[in-house]
């Protein structure tokens, strides 16, 4: 069984939380004779019960993120339309909660609506300065939410290029690969297309290394990437398997189609003018994807194919 993500970890420890936490008022309430909050309390505690069922369940998280959302912003202005302005501590926690729910534009708009309706409610129950007072502290603690989380959710997607793309080629590395190979593989389990990748090597690049420096043959590199790049299709992803060997894929073609492609490759990097004149060619493998194919399995067929074309002479397609 595949190990649950941090993400719904966290969003089932807190709707688990949150109902346990809030139950314990609805009792409380119940007794004491405030049965309308009670109530409320009540459904809060049963719905976030039905939160944490529901991701426990199916493991899927996206629908929830959204409808948690909306759901404590309707309980907040719920329990200060019931109780008045002593539910207003509950603001800053659920703007932050909102936050951590939804995409920042959703939150902003979630809590936009959230606070103006909150602050109609409060107004003609709030004297003047009472009431400036809350409507400076809601704005506030919504705009330094909003900074941080854009912040951090900026510095997330730095991170992940980092660690999903190559940061000389700009091309995706093995990780990046695997991800995306285990979701086309998934995807063909429900549709059955045909699916081919092209595994690239270039013919001794490390004598053009040795001979004119690692400073060249990077060029040289990423001068063969933006050659691949202009002639594949947008939906074609190009991906640095090793120090000079690059995958394409997926490619939604059969094997004859993927050779055609590869061959065309082939010939246009052996007459490209690199820097200093240098020439360079491609051996290359292309595997179709079989049924009950691993990334592994699948790749190492190309491998298979591409050392064939370098026993036979380099600079050819398999």
């Amino acid at each position: 069984m595949i190990e649950r993500g941090v993400s719904e970890k966290v969003l089932l420890f807190l709707n688990l939380l949150g109902s346990i936490c809030i139950f314990p008022f609805a009792i409380l309430r119940w007794h004491y004779g405030d049965i309308t909050l009670a109530i409320v309390d009540g459904i809060i505690s049963i719905t976030l019960l039905v939160f944490f069922s529901y991701i426990f369940i199916t493991r899927k998280t996206a629908v929830v993120r959204i409808l948690n959302a909306i759901f404590l912003a309707i309980a907040l202005l719920t329990s200060i339309a019931i109780k008045g302005q002593s539910q207003i501590l509950w603001v800053a926690p659920t703007i932050i909660a909102i936050h951590y729910l939804v995409p920042v534009k959703h939150a902003k708009i979630i809590n936009t609506i959230l606070l103006s309706i909150m602050l109609i409610i409060v107004f003609p129950h709030t004297e003047l300065i009472e009431f400036i007072t809350i409507l400076s502290t809601t704005i506030l603690t919504a705009s330094l939410s909003f900074v941080m989380f854009r912040a951090y959710n900026n510095k997330q997607r730095e991170l992940a290029l980092l660690a999903t793309i190559d940061p000389l080629t700009a091309s995706g590395n093995r990780r990046l690969l695997e991800t995306k190979l285990s979701g086309v593989i998934a995807n063909q389990s429900r549709e059955q297309f045909s699916m081919c990748l092209i595994l690239l090597d270039l013919d001794g690049f490390k004598d053009i290394n040795d001979e004119y420096g690692h400073a060249i043959g990077d060029q040289i590199i990423i001068s063969v990437c933006n050659l691949v790049k202009e002639h594949t299709r947008v939906l074609d992803s190009l991906y640095r398997y090793g120090g000079d060997e690059f995958i394409i894929a997926p490619l939604s073609m059969n094997l004859k189609t993927a050779k055609h492609l590869a061959e065309k490759i082939r010939h246009i990097v052996e007459n490209h003018k690199f820097i200093h004149d240098i020439k360079l060619t491609l051996s290359i493998g292309v595997s179709e994807y079989n049924i009950d194919d691993t990334p592994e399995s699948w790749i190492s067929r190309a491998d298979i194919s591409l050392y064939k074309a370098k026993n036979n002479g380099r600079n050819k397609v398999y």
